[in-house]
């Protein structure tokens, strides 16, 4: 049974994302942990390294580590592995907030301060506001010097029912 099965069974029904990690913490189960475990599920998260270290109400702390195969000429890690990070914590941040049934990312941007080149990094995420519809959430990137390397934001759109699109065609 994987952590996602396990979770649902011991919080019994819910209708939102956002219930589920109520839920779940309630139970008392470490959501952090059971992240853990979905992202060494998928190759490319496990692939890069990526760890949640603490996930709160809006807020989600992760790391994950220099090394040589994410990295691009000139000995930095990739941006396209930088943008991937900030995606998945941000997602995971609103994921938090989420009244709805699924999420997905509308539009995201990175500025990058400074090239990561000192590991391990943190990822720290946070919800700046959440609508109806939209969330805006916005991630900081610092290296193990704790410069900031780079600053993300974003905005997700949160599907209410199952059948929801976020679009206006056959509407």
């Amino acid at each position: 049974m994987s952590a996602w099965d396990e979770l649902i069974k011991g919080v019994g029904s819910i209708s939102s994302i956002k219930e589920l990690f109520l839920k779940a913490r309630s139970a008392g189960f470490n959501v952090a942990e059971l992240m853990n475990n979905y992202l060494r599920s998928e190759p490319l998260f496990n692939f890069i390294g990526l760890e949640f270290v603490e996930i709160g109400d809006g807020f989600v702390r992760a790391v994950f580590p220099y090394k040589r195969e994410i990295l691009r000429k000139g000995g930095m890690v990739h941006g396209g592995v930088v943008m991937t990070v900030i995606d998945t914590v941000l997602g995971t941040a609103v994921m938090t907030v989420n009244d709805g049934v699924d999420q997905y990312t509308a539009e995201l941007k990175v500025h990058f301060l400074e090239p990561l080149v000192n590991g391990p990094f943190t990822v720290e995420g946070r919800v700046i506001r959440a609508g109806r519809h939209l969330a805006v959430a916005e991630a900081h990137v610092y290296d193990a010097n704790k410069k900031l390397c780079a600053v993300g934001i974003g905005t997700w759109f949160m599907v209410k029912n199952s059948g929801q699109r976020g679009d206006n065609r056959n509407s």
